[in-house]
């Protein structure tokens, strides 16, 4: 996986990850990071812009599943995984399940030309190398970030081979299935 810019690391995940039940690959641990409830914070009240206008913020969503997706379009992982959360997010899309694919791209133009070759009707967002992807640093990209409900990381990790999407759909439709279906709209919506 291409490593981000600066050096970045994402241990926070692990022990929620432990204590989550859900099932998924363990979280990619480096160097120590902010508490899990200072990254859950973070993604709370951090604005998102979508990519053709629009902002959302992760607590905007709760009530939902959501699948928290971290790309550059300078990523060569990233151009196998995005078609495949694309996919996912069809698949999701009645479970009450969100994919919320964010680029750091430093450039919006970027990251809208990128998503409209890889994922297109994907609903994708851009933040900036210096947004959440930094103050949650992460270790690499690409990297998803699964949260329940009530905004709580379930799973987390690195990759974009099959097994790595298998276990982010698993997660998401077993935190879905754990807690009904939900309306399934809002901003955040992948299609």
């Amino acid at each position: 996986m291409p490593r981000l810019p600066r050096s970045l690391s994402l241990a926070v995940f692990t022990g929620v990850l432990s204590a989550s039940g859900f099932a998924g690959s363990p979280a990619h641990a480096a160097a120590p990071a902010p508490s899990p409830e200072s990254a859950t914070d973070a993604m709370a009240t951090h604005t998102l812009h979508k990519v053709g206008g629009g902002e959302l913020t992760l607590a905007a969503l709760r009530g939902q599943v959501v699948v928290l997706n971290f790309w550059a379009s300078w990523c060569g992982p990233c151009r196998k995984e995005l078609p495949q959360l694309s996919t996912l997010a069809g698949q999701l899309a009645t479970t009450g399940a969100r994919v919320i694919p964010v680029s750091i791209d430093g450039d919006a133009r970027n990251a809208a030309e990128f998503a409209h070759r890889f994922a297109p009707g994907l609903a994708v967002f851009h933040d900036g190398p210096d947004g959440l992807a930094r103050a949650l640093d992460l270790p690499a990209l690409p990297y998803t970030i699964v949260l329940d409900r009530d905004g709580r990381i379930l799973w987390s990790g690195g990759g974009a081979d099959p097994a790595t999407i298998a276990a982010i759909g698993t997660t998401a439709r077993k935190a879905a299935e754990a807690h009904g279906l939900a309306d399934g709209t809002s901003e955040g919506s992948s299609r």
